[in-house]
């Protein structure tokens, strides 16, 4: 290619999204469709997320970059395929794959994948106006599409002990005593076989298309590890609701659960804002959770107090 279709400098996440809400991606869209002999026309980027777009009844989803060096590369792109491959293998729905691929430019070359777009809405722009037993039955549909693709595996995909995701520089804001002794905690945890988890479970990656069926998309965080991986998550995004935790886990305020919901943020490479934004949500400055006891006493707290 002679022609770069793509003129932009991508240096960071902040010039990676700019560029994903303006119409610097177009000459490459359009070649992508063209090439792949798809009729290409308006292009919508997805509010919610950089280098996704809608293009009639399509959605591309363009990852970033090797070329930049921001933290992220191709396997992001690899990761996403196998897990939907994965997932759509045991029954659950996610979006279909018309093509994929990684188009090469002149500056940079960029992974892609190109879905049916999903005749839906995003779970956490309905969830709120659920009744209770919505709620409910949104939780066990949940719960059922969880314990079919979360099972052992050998798809080749990041493993939760990958020292890129135990050493994530989002732990870095953390007091140093803490982060010490979260290094000491999971050298020593007793983990369960390690399974899928989709690695990013937020309402937000869960589509309610017109029948009332979930439909799961955004694959690229996804893992083997632990079973309760995915709870820091899905708990955060659920506001701590009652009504959901006590459909999926039942009884949940037990000090299993507690220790289970600990391991799970200290796994998570994101659980040091997790930790943050709950601290700074119940009243607690987290410079002051200085070892897992502390972490797992605020967590106590939380729930018994929900």
């Amino acid at each position: 290619m002679n022609k770069s279709l793509f003129i932009e400098n991508i240096a960071d996440s902040q010039s990676w999204w700019k560029c994903s809400k303006t119409d610097a991606f177009i000459p490459l869209l359009k070649h992508i469709y063209e090439t792949n002999h798809i009729k290409f026309g308006d292009v919508s980027p997805i509010p919610e997320a950089a280098g996704v777009f809608q293009v009639y009844n399509t959605v591309i989803k363009l990852f970033r970059p090797p070329e930049a060096k921001i933290g992220y590369d191709d396997k992001f792109y690899r990761t996403e395929l196998s897990a939907m491959d994965f997932c759509k293998n045991a029954g659950i729905l996610t979006p279909d794959i018309i093509c994929h691929g990684i188009i090469n430019d002149c500056m940079y070359s960029f992974p892609y994948i190109l879905m049916v777009h999903i005749d839906g809405v995003e779970a956490n722009k309905i969830i709120p106006n659920y009744s209770n037993a919505e709620k409910i039955d949104f939780s066990l549909k949940l719960k059922e599409i969880t314990s079919k693709i979360y099972i052992p595996t050998n798809i080749n995909i990041p493993c939760y002990n990958d020292s890129e995701k135990i050493d994530s520089s989002l732990w870095n804001d953390m007091p140093e005593e803490f982060r010490k002794d979260r290094k000491y905690y999971l050298a020593n945890v007793n983990f369960p076989e390690p399974v899928f988890q989709h690695g990013d479970l937020w309402d937000r990656n869960i589509f309610i298309d017109k029948q009332g069926n979930l439909v799961l998309i955004d694959f690229s965080e996804s893992l083997i590890a632990p079973s309760y991986y995915d709870i820091g998550s899905m708990i955060l995004n659920s506001g701590y609701n009652s009504i959901r935790m006590g459909a999926y886990f039942g009884d949940y305020k037990n000090e299993i659960f507690y220790d289970t919901f600990t391991t799970a943020w200290l796994l998570n490479w994101f659980g040091g804002p997790f930790i943050q934004w709950r601290a700074k949500d119940i009243g607690i400055d987290y410079k002051s959770i200085t070892s897992v006891n502390a972490l797992k006493n605020m967590i106590i707290e939380m729930f018994e107090n929900l």
